[in-house]
């Protein structure tokens, strides 16, 4: 809409505006009802009742001018505004972002529904609200449209529809611009919303998407994320401002307003031949003008009639400006989410229209978008104008029926390191490494300026050998400072990556230790930093610089660590003392890189702490201070001042506990808390690190050497101090009260018998036990409600208490069950002695693809020899204990050799086939065998015995044979001549047939 003002002779403020009566009607004009209504609650002014309308609006100090405009709005304009014919009445639009949850959704997660929430603001009944979404293209195109939407909520002329869109499975990863289909009596109305469904292609949980991504190059594309959220602000808005350059087209409103010796206001209409009536002057064309060029022509025309407009000095005055403009419709089409026709602002340039869609596709170009009219290209838009610089140098404003073509992303090129925005480049034709790095925001402070590394992709027609072939990269190196100041130029080719280096790190030893400085740390008034110069030369000299030592600064030792030439640490001990005094042995010269660490006492000390404990109001530890007493400590405790808390407070004695030097031993000294706390006694003996002070209640003035005992289901067994007027409850609570498994009818107690030999037992009844013991949690407050009796029952000195344990207490048992069973996991035991074949049952059985035979029972660990596969068959079942595991695997169909054969393996399973069978599978045994053993896959092992007339038993499927071999002999020390041996045979043979001779002849 377009305003035009025309008049009289007025003061120099008046010829600049329109007359103060006519600029409130001017800033109402063209309103929808509701948005009168809410510009009318920004003012708290209530519409609903006109009369207190105006009485609110003259209370705020609102003009009664501007408050008509809206009422008039309201009501659907009045007589004296009255639209122009053919003008449009305001249709249904959004009143808000559109709300869709979710937004994203992983290709994973399909089939899944999205919530959807359209905000509308309409002048006319809506009958129906579609959201949807477009997928395919060509014949295979349809529509996913939202279901069951319904009107959930509704204030004046705003109302919101809630509904559901459903997305199937087969949904293609990408992004769907979500639409909207408003049915009216009038007709259908499709609006964009400038919402987006997007699908991720994460075809795995995250678990394994994350694993895949950490593999992915994490560099971004620069650019393209401007656009991944689009504000609802770019939806297309009925209403100005408009600036000079907008160029008036049909349907737009215009305003027009002349005061001076005449005055009038007119509100006209640009028609479809692009022409505006103006009462009593006649036609005037509009449409096609820039706004100031018509303001110009529409001051010229009128001068016609009014000479004033253009008298030397001017009497009569004009204004024009726009109050309504008409969207006009524009088409995207190449690499942007959803190609196709939109409805933008009449103001809109190209970077606004493809912010509103979305943006382009990463695989489209930012910098070659083309802008086409009437056939014919009108302009190329570089949106990196936009990105880099903020703005475009000469924008052009989009006109009814362009269209914006997005062609596919040119040369592409990676820039990383010391740059302040690493990403991929789009660039033009020409565009050099220092143009890169411009768009990259320019080097970092850190960055290397002698060299620069491009890591280059050959192009195929330079691949003239087949290692080329293979390996198509190569790496070139330029001086970064040549490329910076213009007297060398580097040009780039598609997908080369260009790396700008950093200089090291500030930690880096390599850095360090060219950088003529050191460091001091610790025990001095200002650690840091200083340079090495001629004032700063030796370790005296930096700490010096320091401020010089701290009180508690350790002068025996203080490190040196310094960098070596192959870049390793060097440590060196300096005496602090001899440093400062200049001997030259500890006062040595510095080095760059060097770094001082002097220790303060109080580190190497450690924390040094006192306690106190017992009969106090604040027991605990605290720092130790030198020359810190024994008031002292009594003193932070807390209690003892007060002479009513001390009626509770054992003044004869208290303790203070010290450890020997040697920490190995700890002694006790006792004194007089009442002396103490006097002033007198220990209250002025100096205190120790670590020392504790033991305050006791006054009832345990006892004889620290008796005790009493408790046994049994309590959480705390164990042997207590006795006290006097110890109760049998006293001990319970001290022993943290009973278990679950207590037995509560009774407690025994038992007693040593006086003036005589052996124990005598005692029977306490624990009072509500035997009425509710199931009430019973077992916790403190619930311990005191059972014990009853106990609570008067009084111990004495080496009394044992004993809490039964309940016998029908059961807990809780579970076996588990894994593997080939329908129903694999944990079971509990449901009573003593279940079965084997009833948990197995209960598991659902095992399916054809479980092996029974091979299963396994594990108990504690160890495997329990049992054939499952009988069990299921109702033979050789088996109680379970708590702990039990139950495998089930599939069937192995083999059988492993392993041990002293030819060929250890695995051989297929073939039934009825024996040990025999599967050892010549495998080659045969070796002739140091010693034993077979087979291991079924019950876990049962038997010896095979292979001799002649033996049999070999039938191997089952998934058993183990094992073949072990003979230890060899031990070698010989020395070796065995044959030859010695048979001699010395000999010899010994004829000596003992010489002596049988010659005695037979004696004898004769």
């Amino acid at each position: 809409m377009l305003l035009l003002g025309v008049g009289g002779w007025q003061s120099a403020p008046a010829q600049q505006q329109p007359p103060e009566s006519g600029r409130p009607e001017v800033q109402e004009q063209g309103l929808s009802p509701a948005e009168a209504r809410r510009r009318a609650r920004q003012l708290g002014i209530d519409l609903s009742n006109p009369e207190r309308a105006v009485q609110q609006a003259r209370r705020r100090g609102v003009p009664e001018a501007r408050i008509q405009a809206l009422l008039r709005a309201v009501r659907g304009r009045g007589a004296d505004a009255q639209p122009a014919v053919g003008q449009p009445t305001a249709g249904p639009a959004l009143a808000g972002p559109v709300a869709l949850r979710p937004d994203t959704i992983p290709l994973f997660e399909l089939p899944r529904g999205a919530a959807v929430e359209v905000p509308l603001t309409s002048d006319t009944t809506v009958t129906g609200v579609d959201p949807f979404v477009v997928r395919g293209e060509g014949r295979g195109r349809d529509t996913l449209q939202a279901t069951g939407m319904r009107q959930t909520r509704r204030a004046e002329a705003e109302q919101t529809w809630s509904g559901r869109l459903s997305l199937p499975a087969d949904l293609e990863p990408k992004a769907y611009l979500l639409r909207v289909r408003v049915s009216t009596p009038v007709g259908t109305t499709v609006l964009p919303t400038s919402r987006y469904l997007v699908v991720r292609s994460d075809r795995a949980r995250p678990d394994t998407a994350r694993r895949d991504t950490a593999r992915r190059d994490t560099l971004r594309y620069f650019g393209y994320e401007t656009f991944e959220s689009v504000p609802d602000a770019f939806q297309p808005s009925p209403t100005g401002p408009v600036d000079d350059r907008y160029i008036v087209g049909p349907g737009d409103e215009l305003r027009l307003a002349v005061w001076g010796a005449p005055e009038f206001q007119y509100t006209l209409t640009v028609d479809r031949q692009g022409r505006v009536y103006v009462p009593n002057h006649g036609q005037f064309t509009a449409a096609g003008k820039r706004l100031s060029t018509l303001r110009k022509e529409m001051k010229k025309w009128l001068s016609k009639k009014h000479s004033g407009l253009t008298a030397e000095p001017q009497t009569v005055f004009m204004d024009l400006s726009v109050t309504r403009i008409q969207p006009i419709r524009i088409y995207v089409l190449g690499a942007v989410p959803q190609p196709g026709g939109y409805t933008v602002s009449a103001m809109s340039n190209a970077f606004n229209a493809l912010y509103s869609v979305g943006g382009p596709l990463r695989r489209g170009s930012l910098r070659r978008i083309r802008v086409i009219r009437d056939g014919e290209v009108t302009d190329t838009v570089d949106l990196y104008d936009y990105l880099t610089d903020g703005a475009s140098p000469d924008p052009v404003a989009l006109q009814d029926g362009d269209y914006l073509r997005v062609p596919v992303r040119g040369k592409t090129v990676a820039i990383t390191g010391a740059v302040e925005r690493p990403a991929y480049y789009e660039l033009k034709e020409g565009e050099t490494v220092r143009d890169l790095i411009e768009y990259a925001g320019g080097l970092r402070p850190e960055a290397y300026t002698e060299s620069i590394r491009v890591d280059r992709l050959v192009p195929p027609s330079e691949r003239d050998s087949a290692q080329n072939a293979s390996v198509p990269r190569k790496t070139l190196t330029f001086d970064l400072g040549a490329v910076m100041d213009g007297s060398e130029t580097v040009s780039l080719a598609d997908a080369d990556r260009v790396h700008v280096r950093s200089i090291p790190e500030e930690s880096d030893p390599a850095s360090i230790s060219n950088v003529a400085s050191a460091q001091v740390s610790g025990a001095v008034f200002q650690p840091g930093e200083y340079a090495i110069g001629d004032s700063l030369r030796t370790v005296r000299d930096l700490i010096h610089a320091a401020n010089g030592l701290t009180d508690d600064a350790y002068r025996a030792q203080a490190t040196l660590v310094r960098i070596n030439e192959d870049l390793g640490q060097a440590v060196r001990t300096i005496n602090v003392d001899s440093a400062m005094a200049g001997i030259p042995r500890a006062n040595v010269p510095l080095v760059a890189g060097d770094s001082l660490h002097i220790s303060s006492v109080q580190n190497l000390e450690g924390r040094r702490t006192v306690r106190i404990t017992g009969q106090v109001r604040n027991p605990g530890t605290y720092p130790y201070r030198t020359g810190m007493t024994v008031a002292d400590l009594l003193l932070k405790g807390g209690g003892l001042a007060d002479s009513t808390y001390l009626k509770n407070v054992l003044r004869s004695r208290a303790d203070l506990y010290r450890e020997s030097a040697d920490g190995r031993s700890e002694r006790v000294i006792p004194f007089n808390l009442a002396r103490a706390l006097s002033g007198n006694g220990f209250a002025d003996r100096e205190l120790r690190p670590g020392d504790e002070i033991r305050i006791y209640p006054l009832r345990a003035e006892v004889n620290t050497s008796e005790f009493v005992e408790i046994r049994g289901a309590v959480k705390k067994p164990g042997e207590y101090q006795f006290q006097e007027n110890l109760a049998l409850k006293d001990l319970i609570l001290r022993a943290n009260g009973f278990r679950e498994d207590a037995y509560l009818k009774y407690v025994e107690v038992a007693r040593p018998r006086s003036g005589g030999e052996g124990m005598r037992t005692l029977r306490v009844p624990m009072a509500d036990s035997a009425r509710s013991p199931s009430a019973v949690r077992f916790g403190t407050s619930d311990t005191t409600r059972v014990l009853g009796a106990a609570a008067d029952f009084q111990l004495q000195h080496r009394d044992r208490v004993l809490v039964r344990t309940n016998p029908a207490y059961s807990e809780r048992r579970f076996v588990t069950v894994r593997g080939e069973v329908r129903f694999p996991g944990d079971y509990a035991l449901k009573r003593d002695g279940e079965t084997l074949s009833s948990v197995l049952e209960r598991a659902g059985g095992v399916p054809p693809s479980g092996y029974p035979g091979g299963g396994r029972l594990l108990r504690n660990g160890k495997r329990f020899v049992i054939d499952i596969a009988k069990v299921i068959q109702g033979q050789d079942d088996l109680s379970l204990q708590d702990g039990d595991e139950i495998v089930i695997p599939t069937d192995p169909n083999s059988v492993s050799v392993r041990g002293n054969v030819a060929r250890e393996g695995i051989i297929k399973h073939q039934d009825g086939r024996d040990v025999e069978y599967y050892l010549r599978r495998a080659g045969g045994v070796r002739d140091s065998t010693k034993a077979v053993y087979l291991t079924q896959a019950t876990g049962a092992t038997f010896k095979v015995d292979r001799g002649l007339f033996s049999s070999s038993p039938t191997v089952t499927d998934g058993a183990v044979i094992r073949v072990t071999r003979k230890s060899p002999p031990p070698p010989d020390r020395e070796g065995v001549d044959i030859g010695q041996v048979i001699t010395d045979v000999t010899g010994i043979l004829s000596s003992a047939l010489t002596i049988i001779v010659l005695a037979t002849r004696a004898f004769d």
